[in-house]
């Protein structure tokens, strides 16, 4: 159910001056927002204004019955075919969000992590804290081992065994927030990356690979969005200090546009 607390106001400012943004982007897909007054969805498209460089065949050295036989490469730049950024964290950085009941009756009650083909699937997820369990599974016919260590809070270390082994299975509960994704990794293999983040509040998203987002049902206020990559950390632009925004959302589509992002900015 909805909250209603005391909320800090930040000034207002469109979001869509930054450099790089075309005002008008419209994904159809992305479009259809909140049936409501009080609701409004933010949508955008992230670009990466230049030919994606190849992504490396990364290191593989161990259980190569199984593994050997993937080709696993770095994910830490998706780019799609057209120039889409995927894996770009887009989410609500102010304290203290409403958030629409219906997002609350809709929640899934697990988020799932697979370790299949020797890698986490998928590499970037998020995660409602205080309403969802993190379900994780080893779908691999050798041992696996997710590992994380939340700012705050429990670190885990979990081995799952292969299937059938019913402990090739586990659930985790997140009791703290985080303000950035949190990494993931395996001991066992060390190629194998990925990230969660846990929120207070259902308002994350994680572009597709043709770099489009949508955060639906954020409440028709003046909110504060943080941008985060794990190649960067915080994704700044000259108008995104600390890869931050502020923006009025209005009932309805609130679209920032394309944002397109120089190579530059995530080289190593």
């Amino acid at each position: 159910m909805g909250r209603r607390l005391t909320r800090r106001q930040f000034v207002t400012r469109s979001a869509c001056v930054a450099a790089g943004v075309t005002v008008g982007f419209q994904a159809p897909a992305l479009l259809k927002a909140a049936a409501s007054d009080k609701w409004g969805d933010l949508v955008g498209r992230f670009v990466y204004d230049g030919v994606a460089p190849e992504r490396k065949k990364l290191k593989v050295d161990k259980d190569l019955d199984c593994c050997g036989k993937f080709d696993i490469r770095d994910e830490s730049l998706m780019v799609g075919e057209d120039g889409g950024l995927g894996n770009v964290y887009v989410y609500v950085r102010s304290r203290d969000v409403d958030f629409c009941p219906e997002l609350e009756e809709s929640a899934e009650a697990h988020v799932l992590l697979d370790n299949r083909d020797c890698i986490f699937i998928p590499h970037c997820m998020t995660i409602w804290c205080e309403k969802q369990e993190f379900s994780i599974v080893n779908s691999d016919p050798v041992a696996q081992n997710v590992a994380f260590s939340p700012l705050g809070d429990v670190p885990a270390n979990i081995v799952l065994p292969p299937p059938p082994d019913e402990a090739s299975k586990a659930t985790w509960t997140f009791r703290r927030k985080q303000n950035i994704p949190v990494p993931i990794a395996c001991n066992y293999h060390p190629w194998e990356s990925g990230y969660i983040l846990p929120r207070e509040h259902p308002y994350v998203a994680i572009s597709a690979m043709d770099g489009t987002f949508r955060i639906p049902k954020l409440p028709a206020d003046t909110l504060e969005f943080q941008v985060w990559h794990e190649r960067v950390g915080y994704l700044a632009t000259p108008e995104w200090s600390k890869g931050r925004f502020e923006m009025a959302v209005k009932p309805g589509v609130n679209d920032l546009g394309t944002i397109t992002l120089a190579p530059s900015t995530f080289e190593k």
